[in-house]
């Protein structure tokens, strides 16, 4: 629930803004995610975290909405493995939609950066599924911006409970059954090439600014599932 869309024309995905996209009135019923596959509630989750993650670091980012990621973080990881373990636990899905609507509500006021441009272009250009390719992508973006928004990682580090929230990421995925690997989603080695090229175009602000080699090298690691790096 945010004033964000999106609009694929082309093969190309585009975003904007707009508060006539709102909806009137939003129902969070942990009840009605019971019928929810697990592993579609774990990658949408994890989906969510990256809204947190990139808000920490936003220029737009303010101390209220820094708190709010952190909490949105904190409660989607003590969910989302309990989740994996017991689809039906009401207390963690209840925790988990609590997590999702201060994500949601951090992307809507913070924007979005490298992470979400190489999303798009992932899932507008190459039809790769939503959440799962946010999923595959996070630890890798986070390694990217890694040295250039210290603050923010140690916001993350302190509610993930960890040294190295890239890795932390990686890991966190596979433990809870999720793919970890573009390959897994069905994109192809010789797709590699023009999704660089697509995700140096028109970029979103970020940390660290987009250098091709860096990218490239990125969206490789992703591909064959390797765990991120910070070059």
């Amino acid at each position: 629930m945010t004033p964000i869309y999106g609009i694929t024309e082309s093969g190309v995905k585009k975003t904007g803004t707009d508060v006539r996209v709102l909806p009137k009135t939003v129902i969070y019923d942990p009840v009605l995610t019971l019928g929810l596959p697990v592993a579609l509630s774990v990658t949408s989750g994890i989906n969510a975290i990256a809204h947190a993650a990139e808000g920490l670091y936003s220029r737009e980012g303010n101390p209220i909405t820094m708190l709010m990621a952190e909490e949105g973080i904190r409660a989607l990881v003590e969910s989302l493995p309990l989740i994996y373990r017991h689809g039906n636990n009401i207390t963690a899905r209840a925790n988990a939609l609590y997590g999702a609507w201060l994500c949601g509500s951090v992307l809507g006021q913070g924007g979005m950066s490298l992470h979400h441009k190489l999303c798009h272009t992932l899932g507008g250009s190459f039809c790769l599924p939503h959440s799962e390719t946010h999923t595959v992508i996070l630890p890798h973006a986070l390694a990217y911006n890694y040295q250039n928004a210290m603050p923010a990682m140690k916001r993350m580090a302190r509610v993930m409970q960890c040294d190295h929230p890239p890795s932390f990421m990686y890991a966190f995925a596979a433990a809870n059954g999720a793919p970890t690997s573009l390959r897994q989603l069905g994109l192809r080695e010789t797709d590699l090439a023009r999704a660089t090229d697509i995700a140096m175009e028109n970029p979103y602000w970020s940390p660290r600014s987009l250098e091709r080699g860096a990218i490239a090298r990125l969206l490789r690691r992703a591909f064959e599932g390797e765990p991120p790096k910070i070059d």
